[in-house]
């Protein structure tokens, strides 16, 4: 009796002449939540490095002739941040005979041929497992820590909070420098007179830097906890007859704190929690790799099992915080804890 076996010549064919349409499937899924969030992606090889530069002002003086000059003055200090995508994989083993007993359509209609040993789901499991990858990397965008020795999606890069938690060690997220303010945690209210949470959200935005306040937009990063706070105190606080709408209350805040280009951003990527970031926009970047077509999903030979296929996906990824300056970002003091949706079980 002849061992089946699986045409993997046949399997490449559909990774190939389906590439186009898989590599787009991770940007339909990740896009959703960037253009959601104002992120920026970009494509890089090897690392970004950018420098943004800090002037220093005051040095205006009057002159009167006879003055003494060449007084050595400070103008500008640099900040520096990298974007330098590392290196991911996803892979998935299956064997053709888990459909030998199943009569299952094949791809572009087909039924399942059993001379050429076509995989019958060859282009359902490609697309899958893009889908599954743009997934993982969505909601580990704010929170994942890459680590090598554990094999997680939440291991696999360096997402946005932790490289917060990064710059507040290293002290360029401070009090200090006016870009780090303690708000407390946000509640919903305890009673009809209890209009602290709207109050913590207005004295948060209100003490952000002039000119991050009232020049251009403003994105507030929050997730569902402290959005719902603020709506109920405001409710509270304005003996409204119905909870006032998100909408409403971006209003009410951009009247009371005096930012008029103010815009919530919230996703479920920024999980739960009282994590508050006020920022302009375009600071946050994230970059892939640039990898040929042939390399991003790949239908590898079979093991020693001749039934076996591997499925393989390889990308690198990467988040940037362009800077942190009290004039273009603040956040307060609370933690996020991330979610999962990804996949159905």
């Amino acid at each position: 009796m002849e061992t089946p076996s699986v045409n993997i010549a046949s399997l490449t064919r559909m990774a190939i002449q389906y590439n186009d349409v898989l590599r787009e499937l991770p940007y339909f899924a990740l896009n959703a939540t960037c253009a959601n969030l104002g992120i920026n992606i970009l494509q890089v090889t090897g690392e970004d490095r950018l420098i943004t530069t800090r002037r220093k002002a005051g040095i205006l003086r009057p002159y009167v002739p006879g003055l003494t000059l060449g007084n050595e003055q400070e103008l500008m200090k640099f900040y520096e941040s990298s974007l330098k995508p590392e290196r991911t994989y996803a892979e998935i083993v299956d064997n053709i005979t888990n459909y030998t007993d199943k009569k299952v359509i094949s791809n572009q209609g087909e039924m399942v041929d059993n001379k050429s040993k076509r995989h019958p789901l060859e282009l359902l499991i490609l697309t899958n497992v893009v889908k599954s990858v743009a997934e993982d990397v969505t909601f580990a965008l704010f929170f994942a820590e890459r680590d090598t020795t554990v094999m997680s999606p939440m291991t696999a890069f360096t997402g946005f909070f932790p490289k917060l938690d990064i710059l507040t060690t290293a002290g360029e997220i401070s009090t200090a420098n006016n870009n780090l303010k303690n708000t407390g945690a946000f509640v919903l209210p305890t009673g009809d007179a209890d209009y602290t949470a709207y109050q913590q959200m207005v004295a948060f935005i209100r003490s952000a830097h002039p000119l991050l306040r009232t020049t251009g937009d403003v994105f507030l990063y929050a997730a569902q906890n402290p959005i719902e706070c603020a709506r109920q105190a405001l409710w509270r606080m304005t003996k409204m007859f119905q909870i006032p709408t998100v909408d409403q209350l971006i209003t009410q805040l951009r009247s009371d704190t005096l930012t008029p280009g103010l815009q919530l951003k919230y996703d479920v990527a920024l999980g739960t929690g009282d994590k508050l970031t006020l920022q302009k926009p375009g600071l946050l970047d994230i970059g892939v790799n640039n990898q040929g077509d042939d390399a991003y999903v790949q239908v590898r030979n079979p093991y020693q099992d001749p039934n076996e296929v591997q499925f393989w996906i390889q990308a690198s990824y990467d988040t940037r915080i362009r800077d942190v300056h009290q004039k273009v970002f603040q956040t307060n003091e609370q933690v996020n804890t991330g979610v999962n949706y990804a996949g159905d079980y």
